[in-house]
């Protein structure tokens, strides 16, 4: 997978699991956890360093429960990650 690929994957899975999140779906479905949604968004971004991948973590989190104000800077700390916006990089 190319780093593009990789933050296309989590942003795909932040954007379904954004989707299906509701305040109170803790409370309809007692088994759900936020943390095994960040973990499945989280095997996708592939080999980063434990300082990154707790950043992403947070990030991703927040994505999924407000995605409105948060969408911008995951999109944007995924890039630098990964350096899709690198200058001078040509798609």
């Amino acid at each position: 997978m190319t780093d593009r690929d990789h933050a296309d994957a989590v942003l795909q899975h932040v954007a379904v699991l954004a989707f299906l999140y509701y305040p109170g779906i803790q409370l309809d479905d007692p088994t759900y956890r936020l943390a095994e949604d960040i973990e499945w968004c989280i095997a996708r971004l592939g080999d980063v360093s434990d300082t990154e991948s707790e950043r992403m973590r947070a990030l991703i989190a927040r994505a999924i429960i407000d995605p409105t104000a948060t969408r911008e800077e995951l999109f944007t700390a995924l890039a630098q990650l990964n350096g899709v916006l690198a200058m001078g990089r040509d798609e």
